[in-house]
């Protein structure tokens, strides 16, 4: 196809010296051969303007479909495309570049790029306009730009050096932005940043944990050893006031260490079947008899139907509930009760008490940290205003919703609502009761218990405490010690260890070392203040027996009796 300024072939020059020539004689004095002669170059002639007249056509339609294409390719395109001069100054800019800066086209061209780069880059941009480049070389570097909002648009500039038509030096500049990912890059650091922030709490709260309940953990022993002795009725007075105080305190610091737990999000829930006669069994323990006020009755009313939820959050719950309702109910029975609810699909846990009951002006701010309705004197044996709290939070992290009913003087129902598991007969044979024997005070009598513990004041007043139970104690810091005094004839007749030993060394380690040396499954069981669930997930899986610190000496020596 020829284009506009093709050169003409010879043949079309000639033809038209012809016609000119024809031409500088009048037309009336032309013979009638020249005249037809004149005619037919003439309509040869424009046959051949014609012609090229239609290639012009074409090849404006061929530049039409180019520049239809450049549209596309340049300005219609997602990325944005700006060319500036040496002196930094926009020539040339597409539409998603005036857009990635906020202004019009028109208005943008002509003013310098670094009107739009933030000031901590300008100097960096300024630099790259004014270093020498070659032809095609091609610079990179991220920068934040300012539109003319204000707002901030990170993005990522590619210049490559070129030359304008007078063969003056230009960069031509892709920007690319970058917003998202740096977003996404600093989310992703914050959110590391979080969990090991997360883990060095959780780190913290384990050693918390463990450390602060040891010194409880040993005066409740070293009182319920005080309790045996003889002495005056002021003795016991002052006994059973200190025994109160050690209470309290166990109370609040387990309510402290809970909500910690449950602010650092260290807690996780993990659901499965379990039936809710476990959860009684494990609660009842908890309240024994003697431990209640004169005229106060706990009831339990037995079920038969399988819960889908995490058995010790859901016990933590109950217990508070429980612990609750007991201390709000001066006389009277407090009940504790399975029903069906939502259609037969979920079960509600309702816990009921004959008590002082709450205002309606109060039930909503109950599950408020630090909220008492009885205690403007700040009592702290009525505990610190956290239980209810501790119960909320947890409640929503299982996903379980409670609720709660209450009338001033006729009493309080809190209930929570538990989806319902499918029955596991296998798992749902109530444990073999223990005989009147082993529940008598000689039962311990001439056996050799194993006390690994790493904390002084804690391993003397278990070591006393054995004694009054007429066992034969034998204390030791570690697993060496323990295989010297296994090594010199020592064979336990069970063990009790902490979890955290020095250095690092652990319970559970210790206990399973000692049952391949003896070459027996020696029974065992875990006192320890860390609250880590894979510490008790570890323990049930290799058969050891778990009880948390601050331990009540009658709640230890019932589980040493369950594991002989």
């Amino acid at each position: 196809m020829n284009r506009p300024d093709d050169h003409r072939p010879p043949r079309d020059e000639s033809r038209a010296r012809r016609i000119k020539a024809l031409l500088t004689e009048s037309v009336e004095d032309l013979p009638a051969g020249a005249l037809r002669l004149l005619v037919q170059e003439l309509r040869l002639h424009q046959i051949e303007l014609e012609m090229q007249n239609e290639e012009l056509r074409i090849t404006h339609a061929a530049l039409d479909v180019t520049r239809e294409h450049y549209f596309n390719l340049y300005d219609l395109a997602p990325v944005a495309y700006c060319t500036v001069d040496a002196s930094g100054m926009i020539q040339q800019i597409n539409l998603c570049g005036a857009r990635l800066l906020s202004t019009e086209r028109e208005s943008v061209v002509g003013l310098p790029l670094a009107r739009f780069i933030a000031p901590e880059h300008r100097d960096h941009f300024y630099l790259q306009c004014r270093l020498p480049l070659d032809e095609g070389a091609q610079r990179s570097c991220e920068m934040r730009l300012l539109d003319r909002a204000g707002e901030q648009v990170w993005v990522e500039m590619d210049a490559t050096a070129a030359k304008d038509d007078l063969g003056e030096p230009q960069l031509r500049i892709v920007l690319i932005d970058v917003t998202a990912r740096r977003q996404a890059a600093q989310l992703r650091e914050k959110q590391e940043a979080a969990e090991a922030e997360r883990r060095a709490m959780s780190r913290f709260l384990s050693a918390a944990s463990h450390d602060l309940r040891q010194p409880t953990h040993a005066m409740g022993l070293l009182i319920d050893q005080l309790k045996q002795l003889p002495g005056s009725p002021k003795n016991h007075v002052l006994v059973s006031r200190l025994d109160a105080s050690v209470h309290t305190l166990e109370y609040m610091l387990n309510a402290l260490l809970d909500l910690s737990r449950l602010d650092a999000d260290f807690v996780q829930a993990q659901p499965q079947p379990v039936p809710f006669a476990r959860l009684v069994e494990q609660l009842r323990p908890l309240f024994p008899d003697e431990g209640l006020r004169t005229g106060v009755r706990l009831k339990f009313r037995p079920s038969h139907v399988w819960l889908y939820t995490d058995l010790p959050l859901l016990q933590r719950v109950i217990h508070n509930l429980v612990g609750n309702a007991l201390r709000f109910t001066p006389q009277g029975t407090v009940l504790v009760a399975c029903r069906p609810a939502n259609g037969g699909t979920h079960a509600r846990i309702e816990v009921r008490d004959s008590g002082i009951g709450i205002a309606p002006d109060h039930l909503n701010r109950i599950f408020d940290e630090f909220f008492q309705v009885d205690n403007p004197e700040r009592d702290r044996s009525k505990g610190l205003g956290l239980g209810l709290s501790i119960v909320r939070r947890t409640c929503d992290l299982l996903g379980h919703p409670i609720h709660v009913q209450s009338l001033p003087g006729w009493g309080s129902c809190f209930s929570v609502t538990v989806p319902l598991a499918p029955p596991q007969p296998a798992l749902s044979q109530e444990p073999p009761a223990r005989t009147t024997q082993a529940l008598s005070q000689d039962a311990l009598s001439g056996l050799n218990g194993l006390i690994i513990e790493d904390d002084a004041m804690a391993c003397d007043a278990l070591f006393d405490l054995l004694k009054t139970w007429k066992a034969v104690p034998h204390a030791v810091e570690g697993l060496e010690s323990a295989r010297a005094l296994v090594a010199q004839g020592l064979l336990p007749d069970f063990i009790v260890s902490d979890h955290r030993l020095r250095g690092h060394e652990n319970g559970i380690d210790a206990i399973l070392a000692l049952r391949e040396l003896t070459r027996r499954n020696i029974p065992a069981c875990l006192v320890t203040g860390d609250m880590d669930k894979a510490v008790a997930e570890r323990a049930r899986s290799v058969g050891i027996a778990l009880l948390y610190k601050p331990a009540r000496p009658a709640a230890l020596r019932e589980l040493i009796l369950s594991i002989i």
